[in-house]
C-alpha cells in the first residue's frame, strides 16, 4: 500500500496544493507554523475520519472559506483507491471512499492504516493513562471493526450513564440496564487489548534488542481488574459501586481507567527510565505497532512522523532511517541534516503554504 497523491483544497493554510508522493520517504522541510503538520493531518484525518489536533472539524477550514476538502488516491494490493473528505464551515462532514459516501465510521477506518508518531507521542511513554489508551485504541481499531464498534457503544453508555447519575434522583434500574450493555462491551473490549498488547510485545522485544545491541529487554503489563473475567462477574463489579457512583456522579468503574506499564529490564520507564530510554521505548512501540498492523492487515501501513528527528540522536536516526526507506513515510522536519544519510528520499520544501 502507499499514497500517490494528495489534494488540498481551503485546508488550514493550503488554498490548493496537490502533492505527488514517492513509494520511499516522503521529507518536508520548513520552518515551524509554514504548514508541514498540515500535510501529515489532512492523511491522518482521511484515514481515520477525524483530526488528531482539533475537536471541531470546521477549525481545519481555511480563514474565510466556506470549506475544505482533502482527495487522496492510494494504492492498496494494486488497486487505485480514493478517500474524498468534505467538511464546511459549519462542521458539517462528508467521507467518501471510491466515490460511495461512508455512513458508518466503523466501514472505514482500517482501509488505510496508518501509524503517527510526533513529540506528543512521548506522552505514551510518560503521560497520563488515557495517552497509552488512545494508543492501543488506535492499533486495535485499525485491526478489528467489532472492536471500534464494541468502543463507540461502550462510549455512548458510558456517557448516557454519567449523565444520569448527575441528577439528583438517578435511575437506578436504567443504570442497571446500561451496566449490563457495558459489561458485555468491557468483555469484549479488554479480551482484545490484551491479545493486542501480546502481539506488541513479542514484536517489541525483537525491535528493542536491535536498538539497543541486547542491552535492553522490554516488558508490557496490562493494568485491567476486567481481564480473564465473565461479563456476568464485570457486571456484579459495576453494580456493587452503583451507590458510591450517585454519591459522586461519575462512573468510577470500567475501561476508561484501564493502562499499561512499560518496562525496561523490570523497571518501569516512566518512572525509572532515563530520557534516551523513554525516547528508545517509544520507538519501539511505535514500529511495533507499524510490524502489527503489516502482518496482521498483509499491508504495508502508511508511517507519519512529525518532526521527530530533532527527538532522536545519531544511532536512533539511523537505525530509522534504514528501516523506514523500505516503506512509505511522510515526515516532516525543521532542519534535514539527516536527509543525505537516507536513501530513496524525495524532499519538499515548505513555505508559508505551498510546495516545491
Amino acid at each position: 500500500m502507499y499514497i500517490k497523491n494528495i489534494e488540498l483544497t481551503n485546508f488550514r493554510n493550503y488554498e490548493h496544493q496537490k502533492i505527488e508522493f514517492i513509494n520511499g520517504i516522503n521529507l518536508f522541510v520548513g520552518n515551524n507554523a509554514n504548514g508541514k503538520t498540515n500535510i501529515i493531518e489532512s492523511i491522518y484525518l482521511s484515514a481515520l475520519g477525524k483530526s488528531y489536533r482539533v475537536v471541531k472539524d470546521n477549525e481545519i477550514v481555511m480563514f474565510d472559506k466556506d470549506y475544505a476538502r482533502i482527495n487522496l488516491n492510494y494504492s492498496k494490493f494494486d488497486v487505485s483507491k480514493n478517500i474524498d473528505v468534505y467538511i464546511d464551515s459549519y462542521g458539517r462532514k462528508s467521507l467518501k471512499q471510491d466515490g460511495i459516501k461512508v455512513k458508518k465510521l466503523s466501514d472505514h477506518v482500517g482501509e488505510l492504516p496508518i501509524v503517527i508518531f510526533s513529540p506528543d507521542s512521548l506522552d505514551i511513554i510518560k503521560g497520563a493513562p488515557s495517552k497509552r489508551r488512545n494508543f492501543i485504541d488506535m492499533i486495535c481499531s485499525q485491526l478489528s471493526k467489532s472492536y471500534y464498534i464494541n468502543l463507540q457503544e461502550y462510549m455512548k453508555c458510558l456517557k448516557l450513564k454519567n449523565n444520569l447519575l448527575k441528577k439528583d434522583n438517578s435511575d437506578r434500574n436504567y443504570i442497571r440496564i446500561l451496566n449490563e450493555k457495558m459489561a458485555t462491551y468491557i468483555f469484549n473490549i479488554v479480551k482484545y487489548r490484551n491479545e493486542v498488547l501480546k502481539k506488541i510485545l513479542e514484536r517489541a522485544k525483537i525491535i528493542q534488542r536491535n536498538l539497543t545491541d541486547s542491552k535492553e529487554n522490554i516488558n508490557i503489563a496490562y493494568i485491567t481488574e476486567f481481564l480473564n473475567i465473565s461479563v456476568e462477574d464485570i457486571k456484579k463489579i459495576l453494580d456493587l459501586h452503583l451507590d458510591i457512583e450517585i454519591m459522586r456522579r461519575s462512573s468510577v468503574k470500567g475501561i476508561q481507567r484501564d493502562d499499561f506499564t512499560v518496562y525496561i529490564n523490570d523497571l518501569e520507564v516512566s518512572k525509572y527510565g532515563s530520557q534516551g530510554q523513554s525516547r528508545t521505548a517509544l520507538l519501539t512501540l511505535k514500529l511495533a505497532d507499524f510490524e502489527l498492523l503489516k502482518d496482521e492487515k498483509d499491508d504495508v501501513p502508511i508511517l507519519l512522523l512529525d518532526d521527530i528527528m530533532s527527538e532522536l540522536d545519531g544511532n536512533r536516526i539511523k537505525f530509522l532511517l534504514d528501516y523506514i526507506s523500505k516503506y512509505q513515510s511522510i515526515v516532516t522536519t525543521t532542519d534535514a541534516f539527516f536527509a543525505k544519510q537516507a536513501k530513496n528520499i524525495k524532499i519538499y520544501d515548505v513555505k508559508n503554504g505551498k510546495i516545491n
